[in-house]
């Protein structure tokens, strides 16, 4: 036990003697205080085999050379054997050492911050409070307090009722629920009349409150009171007993026709690639800007060229305290030539254009009933045309006069 525990730390060999001298090779060295052991004798080849200290090796030239054998290494034992190997690979018991501190490091830090329940408040809007105290992507895991992170939020913001802060791995997950503080008392609405949008003939009026003063079947101009805010009370012999200001109420809709018109030149400047490129790459930390690029591309000149740049924020789960952006730039050289739209160009280009503008008609609350559209080519230019038969509910309103009574 004592040859294992300290021959491995001091090292030790394995070796061999051959020859007639090998008997005595043993007995000098135990004259000399040469420790062997393990000693094993193989009688048909008279071979010796023992162990030897690393150091005592050393001392057998004399000894050897005394009695006419050659000592040879068979094995080689212990703690200097392993760090010389080592030293042959040196880069990759670094490289798996830092793996590890890296790994301790990583698996210490909160890498990511996770928001969920909010509908008012933005998540940029909460990263940036986070940020602000003292919580982001990357600070270390004792110090994140979720008891005190759910204090801070209850007292920051009114509206935020219920919230939870926990660590999952390297996430911080936090949940909140927002609550109204809008008051359940409604806000007493002004008096005022409601209004045409649009000029048009009206599909149908339906008054809650107000005065109507329009019908089913009139034709109205743009800005034409629909719903007077000015309620009359009838008594019993239809007398008018008294006027009151209120907020007109109710629902009209207004059918309008709008005349649309659009045109395309015949001729136009066709663009395209000739398909020479230049690349460069773009990385931003911290607010400081790297390039890398080939540097042959320099020696390339393009007159005409588009720039097509690709990228953003590389790991978005991060605070701001970590601004880590990488771009990539193409240079795509590019030429112009005269040409002219044919026929089914044109008319996909000008449906294009008006499905556009239909669909722009719709966002703002226009229901289309009639949206027929015609192509024809006159005088060097396609033009589409088409009378757009649309409705709309009519919700503009209009202050009353101070006069009004």
């Amino acid at each position: 036990m004592v040859h294992k525990i300290t021959g491995w730390l001091k090292g030790y060999v394995l070796i061999r003697i051959n020859g007639i001298g090998s008997r005595r090779f043993v007995n000098l060295c135990h004259n000399h205080g040469i420790e062997l052991w393990a000693i094993r004798h193989d009688s048909d080849n008279d071979i010796v085999y023992c162990k030897i200290m690393l150091s005592d090796f050393y001392r057998l030239r004399p000894i050897a050379r005394k009695c006419r054998v050659m000592p040879l290494i068979i094995d080689k034992y212990g703690l200097p054997f392993v760090l010389e190997e080592m030293k042959k690979r040196i880069s990759f018991y670094m490289g798996v050492c830092l793996f590890f501190a890296l790994l301790l490091f990583f698996a210490s830090r909160i890498w990511g911050i996770e928001i969920n329940g909010q509908s008012y408040h933005t998540k940029e809007s909460l990263l940036k409070y986070f940020n602000e105290n003292e919580i982001y992507g990357g600070m270390a895991v004792k110090d994140v307090e979720c008891s005190k992170i759910r204090e801070d939020i209850r007292h920051s913001f009114e509206d935020i009722g219920w919230v939870s802060a926990e660590l999952s791995g390297s996430k911080l997950i936090i949940k909140i629920k927002e609550v109204s503080l809008v008051s359940e008392e409604k806000k007493t609405k002004k008096a005022a009349n409601l209004v045409a949008d649009d000029a048009g003939t009206v599909v149908s009026i339906v008054t809650s409150s107000g005065t109507a003063k329009v019908r089913a079947g009139d034709k109205v101009k743009k800005g034409r009171v629909l719903i007077s805010g000015i309620d009359e009370i009838i008594g019993d012999n239809d007398e008018l007993v008294r006027k009151r200001k209120v907020r007109a109420e109710g629902k009209v809709v207004v059918e309008s026709i709008e005349n649309y018109e659009d045109k395309l030149d015949i001729n136009y400047i066709k663009k395209e690639y000739t398909g020479r490129k230049k690349y460069y790459y773009q990385l931003k930390v911290f607010g400081n800007d790297v390039f890398f690029y080939n540097p042959l591309n320099s020696l390339e000149t393009y007159e005409k060229c588009d720039i097509i740049r690709e990228g953003g924020r590389i790991c978005d789960v991060l605070s701001k305290r970590f601004p880590l952006y990488f771009f990539s730039k193409c240079y795509a050289e590019t030429k112009f030539s005269k040409a002219e739209y044919s026929d089914s160009e044109a008319e996909k280009i000008l449906k294009e254009r008006f499905n556009y503008h239909i669909d722009e008609l719709k966002q703002n609350d226009y229901k289309i009933i009639d949206a027929r559209i015609s192509i024809y080519k006159d005088n060097g230019k396609y033009t589409a045309v088409s009378n757009i038969v649309k409705q709309k509910e009519q919700n503009t309103y209009r202050k009353l006069k101070s006069k009004s009574a």
